[in-house]
């Protein structure tokens, strides 16, 4: 009988790890410096496909561009996203940012082909929302839910915090 429970002891142990991504922490000079592009954008469309050999579902998120901060981005562009929902199956992937249509945002983006990825997972995504009272735009980091971050050697990044739309985008025109 004690075989079987360690066995269940580590079956538990491990698929607590199972639910979370690993990434290193990036700050905006670090999101900016991998990224090709930096838009400010609508969403405003998702689909998910299944990948080629049918083992993967993606989402293919349509973002109409409103402004670009680096890159050549410009009109819509397609990000891919892993995980979605396609025939009634799920795939959820600890660590991405859902995007939902209509929403602002601000995505730190690596073009490949002709399609873009966000860069850093959630940590490259910024949902602009309106401040109460003003005319302000706020950049608000996207909840990194299921993402576990690590330190790169010898640096310790600034913390993710909302900040104003103008601010985020001097820092990211500054570290060009």
């Amino acid at each position: 009988m004690r075989p079987v429970r360690t066995i269940f002891f580590l079956t538990l142990l491990t698929a607590g790890t199972a639910l979370a991504s690993t990434a290193v922490r990036l700050d905006t000079p670090a999101l900016t410096a991998a990224a090709t592009d930096v838009v400010d954008g609508n969403v405003v469309s998702s689909s998910s496909v299944w990948t080629a050999d049918h083992r993967r579902i993606v989402t293919h998120v349509v973002i109409e561009v409103r402004d670009t901060w680096k890159g050549a981005a410009h009109g819509r562009v397609t990000v891919v996203q892993p995980g979605g929902e396609r025939d009634g199956i799920g795939q959820r992937v600890s660590g991405v940012a859902p995007l939902q249509l209509g929403e602002r945002v601000v995505l730190f983006l690596e073009r490949s082909g002709p399609y873009h990825r966000v860069v850093g997972l959630a940590q490259g995504v910024y949902r602009v929302v309106p401040v109460e009272g003003s005319t302000e735009l706020r950049a608000v980091p996207a909840a990194l839910e299921g993402l576990e971050l690590v330190a790169p050697p010898g640096q310790t990044p600034a913390a993710r915090t909302p900040v104003p739309l103008s601010e985020l985008r001097t820092s990211v025109q500054a570290a060009r």
